[in-house]
Parts: structure tokens; C-alpha cells; sequence
């Protein structure tokens, strides 16, 4: 695979101490471009675009939800992302699912009149059965495929039970770019966690109860080594690129090797190779 990204989410921490730094970090590896999660360095949209051209990182795309679309949209258009995708939403029923389809749409049409492709990102509770099959299906369905395409992460819908390969058989053209993320364990769909209950600390986060806390973490230890879990990757390749998929782009949320830059290395390497 020639070209590979890689979601900022993955460091996030190194970006907050030395934006830059980490950046030059993920070009030296030989990545392609980037995705974005909200850390633009503080920097104007312009002289990040100079700064990337510079390190040869393309702006791929960047993670913003439908709501903030309108906020973010000349930014965007600025710096030259292709995609802008929704990371998540709190849907827990086929009604809530259908009525989250309006606002894919409606960001949808903003993007593509600047001449951003929109998009979203699944996890696993989008898995949750419903009467069109899965609460995804419901947003595949209630979507304008001109206005929105889909973002499969393939790491947690393999988690959730899902066969990616059929998955992406059954709506062709619908998944313009792949999430690299590899799982080590089908646990199923699970419903989306309500964080409204919890107490904010002071820059406005939950604060979790310990027990909450450590079932992420076992979570993000299912993010395992790329060809270590359960994801058959040459047959991702095989469907999902004649399918229209355009970038597969690595997110890595658990740090197995004890160096995250490590990680980072190996995907690429595991990914250059399929």
C-alpha cells in the first residue's frame, strides 16, 4: 500500500508538548498525511498548510462533529482537507439513529458545497441490532450517499461481531476511507455510555468512577499489533479498496510496545507490506 495517514488521537499527548516535533516525528516514519483531532497547534490554516507541505504530510482529513461542521468549515477548506469526519454520536435506538441521519445530511451539504467530503465513524455500539439489522444500517440507509460517506473502523466493528468483508460488500461506495486498528477480542455491541452523569472537573470532563475507568483500559488493551487479533487485512485490502475506499489511515489507542512512535512504525511497515 503506497500511501498510509494517521489519526492525531494517537498523540495526542506528544502534540500538546511539541506540536511540531511530534508532527516531524510521524513524517520521519514515512507517513503520508494526516487526520486530525482537533489539536491544530494554534496555528492559522495557511501557515499549517506551509508547515505541512513542508514536512510532505498531506491534511487529509480531521475529525469534528456534525454540530461544529458550520464553525470549522472555512478552516478546513482553508488547509485543504478532503474529508471531514463526525468521531461519534450517542445513538442507542433506530429512532435516535434515523434522526442523526438528518444531521449527517445536513452537515453533509455544507461540506460539499465547500468541497469537503463528510463522513462518520463508527465504534461498536453503532452495531446495536435495530429493525434495518443494525443501528449502522439505519444511517447507511437514512443517508444521501452524495452528501455522506462512512468511515469504517474495521478494528471496532470486528470487536462489535460485525464480518467487515460482507459489511462492506453490502454498501458499495459507501466507505471512502478505513480505520486501521487492530482488536483481539469480539465482545459485541455495547450501548453508548451517558456522561452526562457524571461530575465535570474543572476544564469540564467527567470524572469517571475507577471501576468505569478500568474497563476502558481493557478496552484499549484489545488494540493490539496489526496482524495479531482477529481482522484479516489482505481481505480488507482486497474489499475495500475495489469498493471505493480512497486511505487507510492508522489509529492507534493503546500502546503495546511500550513506545507509541514504535507502534506507529510497525503499523506502517504492517500496512507498506499488505
Amino acid at each position: 500500500m503506497d500511501k498510509t495517514y494517521v489519526q492525531l488521537w494517537s498523540v495526542r499527548q506528544d502534540l500538546e508538548k511539541d506540536f511540531i516535533g511530534t508532527l516531524k516525528r510521524i513524517a520521519d516514519i514515512g507517513y503520508s498525511g494526516l487526520e486530525f483531532a482537533g489539536n491544530y497547534g494554534g496555528y492559522a490554516a495557511g501557515e499549517l498548510k506551509k508547515l505541512l507541505a513542508d514536512m510532505k504530510l498531506a491534511p487529509l482529513s480531521a475529525h469534528i462533529t456534525s454540530d461544529n461542521v458550520a464553525g470549522h468549515i472555512d478552516f478546513a477548506a482553508e488547509l485543504g482537507l478532503e474529508y471531514i469526519i463526525d468521531p461519534a454520536a450517542r445513538i442507542g435506538n433506530y429512532e435516535e439513529a434515523a434522526a442523526f441521519s438528518e444531521k449527517l445530511n445536513t452537515a453533509g451539504k455544507l461540506c460539499k458545497d465547500a468541497g469537503i467530503t463528510f463522513g462518520y465513524h463508527n465504534h461498536r455500539h453503532e452495531f446495536m441490532p435495530c429493525k434495518d439489522g443494525t443501528l449502522m444500517d439505519t444511517m447507511l440507509k437514512n443517508t444521501d450517499p452524495s452528501l455522506v460517506c462512512f468511515q469504517l473502523d474495521v478494528g471496532w466493528s470486528a470487536c462489535a461481531g460485525m464480518d467487515n468483508v460482507a459489511f462492506i460488500n453490502k454498501y458499495p461506495g459507501r466507505f471512502k476511507l478505513i480505520h486501521v486498528k487492530e482488536c483481539s477480542t469480539e465482545a459485541g455491541p455495547e450501548k453508548p455510555h451517558d456522561f452526562s452523569q457524571y461530575p465535570k472537573d474543572e476544564n469540564g470532563w467527567p470524572i469517571l468512577p475507577p471501576e468505569l475507568i478500568r474497563s476502558f483500559e481493557e478496552e484499549d488493551s484489545w488494540n493490539v499489533a496489526l496482524g495479531k487479533g482477529l481482522i484479516d487485512w489482505k481481505a480488507i485490502r482486497d474489499t475495500a479498496l475495489p469498493g471505493g475506499a480512497e486511505a487507510f489511515i492508522i489509529e492507534r489507542e493503546y500502546d503495546y510496545a511500550g513506545d507509541v512512535y514504535q507502534c506507529l512504525v510497525e503499523d506502517w511497515a504492517f500496512l507498506r507490506a499488505l
